[in-house]
């Protein structure tokens, strides 16, 4: 899969800090920063540390310190984040919330623990506030709030990238799909309806059994503690849905949710791919700049991951059904 992911959606604000600010995390543009247990994100912060090469755990279990960084959760009580790769980026962080110079920040790649307690929709409990904090060795740190949430689901795709067995998002992009044997889900093999594939995210939160967070998780896969449902979309290249939005609502029960065995925070959702309604236009793909662009078609069957916080997913290719 490829290198590490530098350019996240950035545009969050800067809380409390000693020397160094926060410009961009995660998925999402607003500060309390949505996450759940064992979520895989990265942090773009100014002003701590110095690093001018990419730094890589490489594999599991990772460190709690790389490149001279080191990160913490901050709820009851501190608990290390694993950290999964430091980078340097130059980019542009001008936002109305946090306006900063173009230059270099330090783009810190963590995991957040297993550990983290969430807010539960509906309840009535007073909010867990928790933060999480990236010092360097001299000393200077940046804090950003979070919000702990159960979900905060984020599907693979073509375009997310791959360091230390970690996984962060870049931009979205087909679907990172495989059949049972393993080779990826495209226009030139596209999945076949009644055929169980697996899609891979990130986001999901607790599972049904205590696993540590930054190392590899076990085999046989841990099942996933929450409960998720699929919603199917056949029309061509659409995007991700929530079920209250979608007039093409296909509700279905994943066949297995949990982590995937060696990797760090990784989920796979084993699904069997549904006959849709209707004949569905082929895949396909970008054969070449003499097409229409609006005539291409990337997916047939977009795939959305329903949690209890949040949804996301990704497009895939479906051929014909059998006669």
């Amino acid at each position: 899969m490829k290198t590490l992911c530098v350019f996240c959606v950035c545009a969050v604000s800067a809380c409390a800090q000693s020397g160094g600010t926060v410009v961009g995390a995660g998925y999402h543009g607003f500060a309390p920063v949505p996450v759940a247990p064992g979520q895989v994100i990265t942090i773009f912060v100014t002003g701590v540390g110095n690093v001018t090469q990419t730094y890589s755990a490489g594999k599991p279990p990772l460190p709690t310190t790389l490149g001279g960084i080191s990160a913490t959760l901050n709820e009851f009580g501190s608990t290390p984040a694993p950290i999964l790769a430091v980078t340097p980026v130059s980019a542009c962080f001008n936002t109305a919330i946090a306006p900063q110079p173009c230059g270099t920040s330090t783009a810190v790649t963590v995991q957040i623990p297993f550990e983290l307690h969430v807010n539960i929709p509906g309840s009535q409990a007073p909010p867990v506030i928790a933060f999480l904090t990236i010092t360097d060795q001299m000393g200077h740190s940046a804090t950003v709030e979070l919000n702990p949430i159960p979900d905060q689901i984020h599907a693979l795709s073509a375009f997310d990238t791959v360091l230390g067995n970690g996984f962060e998002q870049t931009r979205s992009g087909a679907g990172i799909v495989t059949h049972a044997d393993g080779t990826l889900v495209d226009a030139s093999k596209p999945a076949q309806p009644r055929e169980e594939i697996v899609m891979y995210a990130v986001g999901l939160g607790a599972v049904s059994q205590q696993v540590e967070t930054g190392a590899a998780s076990p085999s046989p896969p841990v099942p996933y503690a929450g409960r998720l449902l699929l919603n199917f979309d056949s029309r061509p290249n659409a995007q991700p849905t929530p079920a209250f939005t979608s007039h093409w609502f296909q509700p279905a029960t994943p066949a297995f949710v949990g982590l995937t065995p060696g990797f760090v925070g990784l989920y796979q959702i084993n699904f069997v791919v549904p006959l849709t309604p209707s004949p569905v236009a082929p895949c396909t793909g970008d054969r070449g700049f003499y097409l229409d662009p609006y005539s291409i078609v990337y997916s047939n069957l977009t795939v959305t991951i329903l949690g209890a916080t949040s949804f996301d997913g990704v497009g895939i290719c479906v051929g014909p059904a059998a006669p």
